[in-house]
């Protein structure tokens, strides 16, 4: 039988490294579960102090972090140094959970901590936590875990005590894990923006662009939440329509031809989703795809 851990750390107390959305999200989720935040630590004071008092913690120093629970919500480049700072401290790390919160990195950037008996995991809520999110704001979150089976077993109990679903990686998906959340969520801005601008070419004042373009961006959320993409996809290019989209390209061109790849880029990526679903007839795709081709060329 496969050996058990016998020192299986507690949910709490928790000390959390780093006060910014991030960590300030998460200690007001443990806080209203009923966990206890003991300590705050951050690169600045005023922070720190801001959220202890809210949660009622106390702050101290990063090397002076001791407590069963440890979250690391610090930036990715900060991690690693973190880890080796809190590892060199006078604490017994046996039976303690340490986890820090980056997307992209691995739980093995922990490893002084993980040598020196602690259970070291990555623990990531993907979610888009601008600085004043609340505890509410990871309602509905699926935290994603990876590590060793033991450290996201105690990741997955830490998650459910937060009233939130898990999924676990390995090491080597965790990459492509970020990319693919850079893309739906760091992208939707971007692409806001240029709907913006676009639409600031046409004269349209940027709080009129933002009007109406957000309650589209929220509808297509909607669609988002009920069905699959291939399903959701509206406009033109689903429906096959070759010359509202060669209107669209002679628009950038005499326009904003700088825009000119970014839209064949996503249009063809459009279409083929459109295929894939069924919607769009392979012969359609063609002739948008060659319409795009040809707008790229006269670009170079």
């Amino acid at each position: 039988m496969p050996r058990r851990r016998t020192d299986v750390p507690p949910l709490e107390p928790v000390a959390v490294v780093g006060a910014g959305a991030v960590g300030t999200t998460l200690a007001l989720r443990c806080a209203e579960a009923g966990l206890n935040v003991a300590t705050v630590t951050s690169r600045t004071n005023r922070s720190a102090t801001r959220l202890a008092r809210t949660v009622g913690a106390s702050t101290v120093p990063l090397i002076d972090v001791d407590a069963p629970v440890v979250l690391l919500a610090v930036p990715d480049d900060a991690v690693a140094t973190v880890a080796r700072t809190l590892a060199d401290a006078h604490v017994d790390w046996r039976g303690r959970a340490v986890a820090h919160t980056s997307g992209v990195l691995p739980a093995a950037v922990l490893a002084p901590l993980a040598q020196r008996g602690a259970l070291a995991l990555s623990l990531h809520p993907p979610r888009a936590l601008p600085p004043g999110s609340n505890a509410r704001a990871l309602d509905g979150a699926m935290v994603v875990l990876e590590g060793s089976d033991d450290a996201c077993a105690w990741g997955d109990a830490f998650a459910r005590r937060l009233g939130l679903a898990t999924l676990r990686l390995d090491a080597d998906a965790k990459v492509r894990y970020h990319l693919a959340l850079s893309v739906a969520s760091n992208f939707t801005v971007t692409l806001t923006a240029l709907a913006a601008e676009i639409l600031g070419s046409a004269g349209v004042p940027l709080p009129d662009a933002l009007a109406l373009v957000r309650p589209l961006v929220y509808s297509t959320a909607e669609n988002l939440a009920h069905a699959l993409p291939e399903r959701a996809l509206t406009g033109p290019i689903v429906r096959g329509d070759t010359t509202t989209l060669a209107r669209h390209l002679e628009a950038l061109e005499a326009h904003l031809p700088h825009l000119v790849p970014v839209y064949a880029a996503l249009a063809t990526e459009t279409a083929r989703v459109a295929v894939r679903g069924g919607r769009l007839a392979p012969r359609a795709a063609e002739a948008m795809l060659d319409r795009l081709g040809d707008a790229l060329h006269d670009e170079t």
